[in-house]
């Protein structure tokens, strides 16, 4: 049987070693990686893959003039989803999805962001989604509409948009189930500038919580790639 191949699509420099990317090798799914933001072109069709995972990134799901590779990665996206073809949308990732779905991306009213980890509750409609409230990791300014057809899955106070799924194998996260402790040590001294906006959590706090919630939500996103990639 020929292995499982996903292309991940990211928006950021550098390596990474996150939960997805561990759980997809730990079960013998091969991976290409994909950035337009860095100079790494999108394949031409989806043909030859099974799934696609789209990272998060500081860019926006709005960018045209700034970034004109995000309305090429808005169009490739969308024929993804009209293929039928399994996708994860994280953080960006979630807002370029519920974009090409008819949604929309907008800041918050009063400026405030999410950075650090935020109580997020399932739904009525959340089922094995998320059985229960819980906390996961944010770093975003922006958030997305619901799309119609979609069904939201999962809310948050500041942000009330939390997850939602379209058919049974598209998922868009606003959350970050994907980060380390590695990598948020990291992200905090990347963006420490960001940390006095309103609404962010402290360093020190981000990963007091880390050590709090950190194995649990490792956990959830295990769970939910099992669960995902039953559905390739």
């Amino acid at each position: 049987m020929a292995k499982k191949k996903a292309v991940l699509l990211r928006h950021m420099k550098g390596e990474r070693n996150d939960h997805v990317m561990r759980w997809l090798s730990e079960n013998d799914i091969e991976m290409a990686h994909v950035n337009p933001a860095c100079g790494v072109p999108l394949p031409a069709g989806h043909e030859g893959f099974d799934a696609l995972v789209i990272y998060g990134g500081i860019q926006s799901a709005n960018d045209k003039e700034q970034n004109p590779y995000i309305p090429e990665e808005l169009e490739w996206i969308s024929r993804w989803i009209h293929a039928g073809k399994p996708i994860l949308g994280i953080c960006l990732g979630s807002q370029l999805l519920a974009k090409c779905l008819g949604g929309s991306v907008f800041r918050h009213p009063e400026g405030r962001i999410e950075s650090g980890f935020y109580k997020i509750q399932p739904t009525g409609e959340s089922g094995k989604f998320l059985k229960e409230p819980a906390y996961f990791y944010q770093w975003h300014s922006e958030n997305f509409s619901l799309p119609s057809d979609c069904t939201l899955l999962a809310t948050g106070e500041t942000f009330h948009n939390q997850a939602f799924r379209y058919n049974s194998n598209v998922y868009g996260v606003q959350f970050h189930p994907e980060v380390t402790r590695t990598m948020l040590s990291q992200w905090v001294k990347a963006g420490a500038s960001e940390l006095n906006l309103p609404g962010a959590c402290s360093a020190s706090r981000q990963l007091e919580d880390e050590a709090r919630y950190g194995k649990a939500m490792g956990t959830w996103c295990s769970n939910f790639m099992a669960n995902w990639v039953n559905l390739w």
